[in-house]
């Protein structure tokens, strides 16, 4: 039955018919940083130096969108829209709104101009779902919108309890204006209630609870991780939780520059071009706005299992011999290695897809990788977007042949200079080049048999505000390019697309869009805009490296990358860039961590004990205990800086990282059925997560005491971390939410019910995790690399709740394979009836019958009041000294068990 349009009398659909310049509206920045009033005003904009910024403002748009019809469709609603006037440039009339009912948790709104074709995102760059055949059922959410001859506005609300989630009427002296629709400038907002709680809109290093007042800048940077500016990616999506518990998200998929002002009462966008293209999602939970927000994008891949061990890394390997002498320090410090890593140091003159014929050979760098295949380890090096313009060089002289480079405005390549000097770009719009890069690839690999690869630099970077030099005589022209294949108006007067009429807060000052960038009238492929496709480079060129490394590998490809988009999960890992050797880059790992599990890609980490600056023995030990539980992990930095491999910092780092280390590869089975879980659809299985660590409000959302916590976090539902983030503290204070909560080290309950904060003495050697009652963590006994522990045996942590029951699952394949056959999703339950507790499996799929798969040797129950009179394994008693009751950990130990993982079980105990 199709929801009706259902007008919503109580939202404030007034619009202030004063003053032009309105203090109290939403502010369009027409400044920059310290612009006095007389600037500002001659520049025809407002000035007010209120309790807010910016004090130079655009003014206020007095002409407004008016419904001038509705039409009712199978799916949902087409309006049209008109306007009289505008406030910046040109406005554009009419406009069309199709609302589209896609799912029951999923509501699409977009706004758009009918009459000429505007920039939107191929959907081959960033899927979108099909329309479904009819109007689905169950429909959780209500639409409200303007009448006909009135003022636009949307707003979205639950169905049940009727809570409005997006309220797009701009209330008279409120904080946002109405709808704005321009050639370079779209605002839209919505209202916001006070307890509302947001999350996302990345990528900023900053809190993980949005701030009021701050405005989030999307566009892609090559900065060194600076607070609260836009970095290398951009995610415009956000989550909101409201203190009922409930939560939605919204995700506006545009990739032109854009901010997002939060202020108390309203969330605004302000964009530079595109259209709008809502997607709203119902949730409730967390959770399921992340697993409904991943339907759209896409859902991240299952990883290489290898690629979840530990990884070394520096820029500053001088030659092959310093990379096995680090592999052969871990080794004989026993501390866990899966892969060795190198940055731009082992190619010849920087330049991609080479190696330094003096400090890295390819007979000796093919020895040393086969060695390291030999140990069960890997080998993964950097490779940046910009190809060295030298005609004497294979892989320009390639790209040139194809025409697959970017090109000026001129219709010349665009050069720009990176680490080998001048160099071209890639242009992965263009049909020929995602074969231009495989090709490379595939020649690099016979040369060098890397296991995966690192892309950086991909904003894109460049050492040049915009074009370094002429690219000389060479005509780039093909065939192909036929002009705009959107409208933009390029001819108007003054058009200047590295410096828009609106400029967004790019690096907290609103400097040119082509600083250390491309110019903006950069062409691609059928003449599409650098100024429109800017943020999506650094997805491309990941589709690009992983297809191609798919393809010749015939395996799951690793691919890192530096730069963003939604739907990078997909397709690679995520670091978390040039951090630095500081506590406070220590604490903002974290959020940038959980950020991203909420942006769709799961595989991230910071460098470990920092990139930038000289760590210390104190910093990186405390890196070393948390990052060993980021999903990516690996020790990484910057050439000039101390070399912080572990072992280099003496015996106490060395045993720590040791230990640590060694809890990480144990968990790896946990880990490991979590990223499954992650990469499937929604519809395949009643998954229980779509994040692998996450914020402490995924679990909790009844739990307003959760909402602004980000320093500490879950892995999965079962395991909470709160690392030591301040120098020279020995105890952290920990929130306990309403469960029960065992020391995941001593075993023992550290918080029987919850629901309060703890200070725990945690010296240097000690990082805070606690098992929450009620889950079961699947282990297995650590070895220095993942190939060695497949081989070693099993074991099952079994935290009871209050009631003695838990659950928990294991997901297991052969850790490579792209197109898995033969799997075993393993499902373990617990439950205790008259003083008797059974543990019981269920086995499906085929892959535990394998003859490489270990047995089940142990099973560790912790809270068990008193010590069982008999245990009983597949009904057969088990002997006295497989059993061991600890009275003050209250826990129970099984050993010897031998259990097959190919077959259901059942274990007993009273």
């Amino acid at each position: 039955m199709l929801t009706p349009v259902v007008l919503l009398l109580t939202l404030h659909l007034s619009v202030s018919d004063g003053s032009t310049c309105n203090p109290n509206g939403f502010r369009k920045d027409c400044g920059y940083l310290g612009i006095q009033q007389p600037e500002c005003e001659q520049k025809g904009c407002c000035w007010s130096p209120k309790d807010h910024i910016p004090w130079c403002f655009f003014p206020n748009p007095s002409s407004v969108y008016t419904v001038q019809k509705t039409t009712k469709t199978s799916l949902g609603y087409q309006i049209v829209l008109a306007i009289n006037d505008s406030s910046i440039g040109q406005a554009i009339s009419p406009l069309g709104v199709n609302i589209t009912f896609q799912t029951a948790d999923r509501l699409h709104v977009k706004i758009f101009d009918p009459n000429n074709k505007r920039w939107e995102i191929p959907r081959e760059v960033v899927p979108y779902p099909d329309l479904p055949a009819s109007m689905p059922s169950n429909v959780q959410y209500t639409l409200g919108v303007a009448p006909q001859g009135k003022e636009f506005w949307f707003a979205v609300q639950r169905k049940v309890g009727g809570e409005t989630l997006f309220n797009s009427s701009a209330a008279s002296g409120g904080e946002m204006s109405g709808l704005a629709f321009e050639d370079q400038y779209l605002q839209i907002g919505t209202q916001l209630p006070s307890d509302a709680n947001i999350y996302g809109l990345g990528e900023h290093v900053c809190p993980l609870q949005l701030k009021s007042g701050q405005t989030y800048t999307m566009w892609n940077f090559d900065t060194a991780t600076p607070v609260n500016l836009n970095l290398y990616g951009s995610h415009p999506f956000y989550l909101d939780l409201r203190k009922s518990g409930l939560a939605h998200g919204v995700f506006l998929r545009s990739s032109n520059g854009m901010d997002v002002t939060l202020n108390d009462q309203s969330l605004s966008y302000a964009v530079i071009g595109g259209i709008l293209d809502f997607y709203f999602f119902m949730g409730p939970q967390p959770e399921a706005v992340i697993q409904q927000y991943q339907e759209v994008i896409g859902h991240p891949s299952l990883p290489p299992y290898w690629a979840l061990g530990f990884h070394q890394s520096r820029y500053g390997y001088r030659n092959v011999e310093a990379l096995q002498d680090v592999v052969s320090k871990y080794n004989s410090n026993k501390l866990p290695l899966d892969t060795m890593w190198t940055d731009i140091d082992y190619m010849d003159q920087y330049k991609d897809f080479t190696l330094d014929p003096s400090n890295f050979p390819d007979d000796k760098m093919k020895t040393f990788v086969d060695q390291l295949h030999s140990n069960g380890q890997h080998y993964v090096v950097i490779v940046d977007p910009g190809i060295k313009n030298d005609p004497s060089y294979k892989p320009y002289q390639d790209g040139v042949n194809a025409a697959v480079f970017i090109k000026d405005k001129n219709n010349k390549w665009f050069v720009g200079k990176v680490w080998p000097g001048n160099t071209v770009f890639p242009d992965f719009f263009h049909p020929a080049a995602s074969q231009y890069w495989h090709d490379q690839i595939a020649n690099f690999l016979t040369m060098l048999p890397v296991d995966g690869l690192w892309i950086d630099m991909n904003e894109i970077s460049n050492f040049c505000n915009g074009a370094c030099t002429s690219s000389g005589d060479f005509d780039a022209t093909d065939g192909e390019r036929v002009g705009e294949s959107f409208h933009m108006d390029q001819g108007r007067v003054g058009f200047d697309p590295n410096n828009p009429p609106y400029a967004i807060n790019n690096q907290g000052n609103h400097i040119a869009l082509n600083i250390k960038t491309l110019d903006m009238d950069a062409q691609h492929y059928s003449g599409i805009l650098e100024y429109n496709s800017h943020n999506l480079f650094g997805k491309m060129e990941a589709m690009a490296t992983s297809a191609a490394l798919r393809n010749l590998t015939k395996k799951r490809s690793f691919v890192l990358t530096r730069s963003t988009f939604p739907g990078s999960g997909v397709y690679a890992a995520k670091w978390t860039g040039d951090n630095h050797a500081s506590f406070d880059d220590l604490y903002y790992s974290i959020p940038g961590m959980l950020n991203f599990q909420m942006f769709g890609i799961p595989l991230v980490g910071s460098d470990i004990c920092g990139f930038i600056g000289d760590t210390n023995e104190e910093l990186c030990a405390r890196w070393m205990e948390l990052g060993a539980f980021y999903p990516f992990s690996r020790n990484h930095n910057n050439k000039g800086s101390k070399s912080q491999e572990p072992y280099m910092f003496g015996q106490q780092v060395t045993d720590i990282s040791r230990q640590i280390l060694g809890v990480r590869y144990s968990l790896l089975p946990y880990y490991y059925t979590l990223f499954y879980y992650a990469s499937c659809p929604v519809s395949s299985l009643n998954l229980p997560s779509a994040t692998v660590t996450r914020p402490l409000f995924f679990e909790f959302p009844d739990d307003d005491l959760t909402f602004a916590i980000d320093k500490q976090f879950m892995v999965g539902n079962g395991l909470l971390v709160s690392p030591v983030l301040t120098q020279g503290a020995t105890s952290v204070t920990a929130y306990f939410p309403k469960a029960r909560w065992y020391d995941f080290f001593t075993r023992s309950i550290v918080s029987e019910s919850g629901g309060e904060s703890k200070t725990l003495d945690t010296p240097l050697e000690k990082i805070q995790v606690h098992v929450r009652g009620g889950v079961i963590i699947p282990m297995q006994e650590p070895a220095l690399t993942t190939a060695a522990s497949r081989h070693n045996p099993y074991q099952l942590l079994v935290a009871l709740d209050s009631g003695n029951m838990a659950n928990g699952s294991l997901y297991l394949d052969d850790g490579i394979s792209l197109n898995v056959t033969s799997y075993s999703l393993i499902s373990y339950t617990a439950s205790s009836i008259s003083g008797e507790t059974t543990l019981k499996s269920t086995v499906e799929g085929n892959y535990a019958s394998e003859s490489t798969t270990p047995t089940l040797n142990t099973i560790v129950v912790l809270g068990v009041a008193t010590s069982p009179g008999s245990v009983t394994a597949n009904g057969k008693a088990l002997d006295s000294g497989h059993i061991a009751y600890n009275s003050t950990s209250a826990s129970l130990t099984l050993s010897a068990l031998s259990l097959p993982m190919q077959n259901n079980f059942t274990v007993v105990w009273k």
